[in-house]
């Protein structure tokens, strides 16, 4: 039993279940966007970070050298400077055929190097050592964590080893690190880490204020990917990403709740000739939002947050075990998520809840207010006579005579169409940008080292590197080789074999780049992840939300379809005209989508030519991928109303209210 007219709402809410659940899906669909594109962004950044630090091998933010004691004062005294620490280098040592550079760091600085470490830890103390692997043979045959060596006159144990840089291999400069505890005024640099909190420009311009530009050295990877809104051509990109959103979102909800609306006029029509009110009608129609946001952005979090499992369960896959998390959960993205949504929802509700309250009873019982007249034209175009021409007209006559009905349906599809094309350009400019690092086309690389260059002592040289059992491919380049190998994990190994077997006849460098090309990989692979998933989603969600509201724009017309096969249309014909009419949804939809998709990709790449080097085409591939999914998914979204309809029984289906 009804006892306030505010039941009724819940009261149709639950008689209709099936037009419910679609309205649903579609609020679903919008918070599941919002709070998915934000975990995404937040799981960017974070990626980014962690592999700015790991390809680096550092984690401070400023570096600072040739200071005093007023610099360093106003570095330990300044509140927005989270730590600091001090590094220094020390004499160059000679073991055998290269030269091992001694560096000295307290616990602090210690701290920001940990991204370098390979194995083992860092030094605590100063009889602790760690040094790049690649020195092991040089050092001492057969070295392992935890033993001990000399060198330079001191004994250290060897507790971790340092990545690997081809630079420096290439140079014979090797990297010993040990522990620190006192440094003289001035000696070495000083390694900063900026509070995150703290307003990033200002701390970095008070730095190079009490220094000389020379003397500061800034980590600008790590410093934008920690603080992009650093950077305005990356803030101008996140507020066009999250408008587009917002708007989109709007735009999804407006469209479930307008064609509810549409469907009911008659409904609303009778309460207000039974002396409902305009404010009454209104309010009925706002708790009906209100009702289904409170059930919709609960799940829609949910299958944001189970897109990110999926994820990680992707990363755990690719990914070494060591990988760090993506699924972080932000509460304060979804809490924001979710009160995005419900304001999209009140908001894009409050247009058909007005429009609502000012339907006219008697126009309304009577059917007439979704119902263009059109004036009658004699038509001797002898194309529609051919067979199916008939039902392609009827297509044609249904969309022009309900132009709200037109538009609402294919807003859907062009918001989905927009958000694909736009998404696609921008993950382009993230896969082409400097930050995805290409690794080295080699596991190694050896310079032979002569003045001369012979093609037979090369050939010679060549096949002498194929002979090594661990080598799978050999390229000659140059004064160089690139070589492939069978089992990377024997890197190490293999240099050793190389040096042993060639290096005594000829002078070499071999350079592992191995462990380098891990990290880039890792990086590359991240960044790909983050973009291929992150399309699927967008299209997911973009091809969900045109089954949705093409559905619902077919099964409120079920009386309408009834009528006409009571009339004497065939179900063939029926058949065919509403496909006809879904493929002029997909077919207007998917050109105007295209075609705001390219203004807005143009707009993202201009925003965006401040901060990666890229030059905008035409998106012709996602262009394409639009055209044909929007005609393929209108076609598929008319075939489950279709059997629906093709059930029916006419007499019970005009005569239902």
């Amino acid at each position: 039993m009804i006892n306030s007219y505010k039941q009724l709402g819940t009261k149709y809410l639950k008689g209709n279940m099936k037009r419910t659940i679609l309205t649903l899906v579609g609020i679903v669909l919008s918070v599941a966007l919002i709070s998915t594109i934000g975990l995404f962004m937040k799981g960017s950044q974070l990626s980014q970070i962690e592999n700015s630090k790991k390809l680096n091998g550092i984690s401070f933010h400023v570096g600072i050298s040739n200071y005093d004691e007023v610099i360093l004062n106003k570095v330990r005294f300044n509140p927005q400077i989270e730590s600091f620490g001090l590094m220094s280098q020390g004499d160059t040592v000679p073991v055998g055929d290269i030269s091992v550079r001694m560096n000295f760091a307290d616990h602090h600085a210690l701290n920001f190097l940990t991204y370098s470490l390979l194995a083992g830890k860092l030094p605590t103390n100063a009889n602790e050592a760690a040094i790049d692997s690649w020195l092991i043979p040089y050092i001492k045959k057969d070295l392992q964590i935890g033993d001990s060596f000399e060198l330079d006159g001191k004994t250290y144990q060897l507790v971790g080893l340092l990545n690997n840089s081809g630079s420096a291999q290439k140079d014979n400069l090797g990297r010993l690190l040990t522990y620190k505890s006192e440094f003289a005024i001035g000696e070495g640099r000083i390694l900063i880490e900026i509070n995150e909190k703290a307003d990033f420009n200002e701390v970095l311009d008070e730095l190079k204020s009490i220094t000389e530009e020379n003397n500061i050295v800034i980590n600008t990877h790590l410093i934008q990917a920690l603080k992009p809104e650093t950077n305005q051509s990356l803030l101008i990109i996140l507020v066009i990403v999250v408008s587009i959103v917002v708007i989109s979102t709007i735009v999804v909800i407006y469209n479930a709740f307008q064609i509810s609306i549409v469907e009911r006029m008659k409904q609303f029509g009778l309460l207000r000739s039974i002396g409902a009110t305009r404010k009454q009608i209104r309010q009925i129609v706002m708790k009906e939002a209100a009702v289904l946001a409170f059930i919709a952005i609960p799940i829609g979090i949910v299958c944001s947050l189970l897109a990110l499992a999926i994820l990680q369960a992707f990363f755990w896959i690719l990914l070494d075990k060591g990988t760090y998390s993506f699924f972080n959960i932000d509460w304060k993205i979804l809490l924001i998520s979710s009160i995005l949504t419900l304001i999209a929802v009140l908001v894009s509700s409050y247009y058909p809840a007005f429009f609502a309250g000012r339907i006219s009873p008697l126009l309304a019982i009577s059917s007439r207010l979704s119902i263009k007249k059109e004036r009658i034209k004699k038509q001797n175009n002898k194309v529609l006579r051919k067979p199916f021409s008939f039902p392609l007209s009827m297509a044609i006559k249904n969309v022009k005579r309900n132009k709200n009905r037109y538009v609402v349906t294919i807003l859907s599809i062009i918001i989905s169409s927009v958000l694909f094309i736009t998404f696609s350009s921008l993950m382009n400019i993230a896969l082409s940008s400097k930050f995805v690092n290409d690794p080295s086309k080699s596991d190694l690389t050896v310079y032979l080292q002569k003045e001369n260059n012979v093609p037979s002592e090369n050939i010679e040289f060549l096949e002498r590197l194929k002979l090594i059992e661990n080598v799978s491919k050999v390229s000659e380049q140059d004064l160089s080789f690139e070589i492939e190998l069978k089992d990377t994990n024997q890197s190490l190994e293999t240099v050793e074999d190389i040096k042993k077997t060639i290096g005594k006849k000829h002078s070499i460098i071999v350079v592992n780049n191995f462990e380098e090309n891990k990290a880039k990989n890792e990086e590359a692979l991240t960044i790909k992840v983050l973009v291929y998933a992150f399309i699927v989603v967008i299209s997911l969600i973009g091809s969900v939300n045109i089954l949705n509201t093409i559905t619902i724009s077919i099964m409120i017309r079920r009386k309408e379809l009834a009528a006409l096969k009571s009339i004497g249309m065939a179900q063939r014909d029926l058949k065919k005209m509403i496909i006809y009419e879904s493929l002029i949804y997909g077919f207007s939809g998917s050109l105007q989508g295209i075609f705001y998709g390219c203004i807005l990709s143009y707009i993202l790449y201009t925003a965006a030519s401040g901060l990666f080097n890229v030059e905008w085409s035409i998106p012709y591939n996602a262009c394409i991928i639009t055209f044909a999914a929007a005609l393929l998914i209108s076609y598929l979204s008319v075939l489950l109303p279709l059997r629906r309809i093709q059930q029916d029984n006419i007499i019970d289906t005009i005569r239902e209210e």
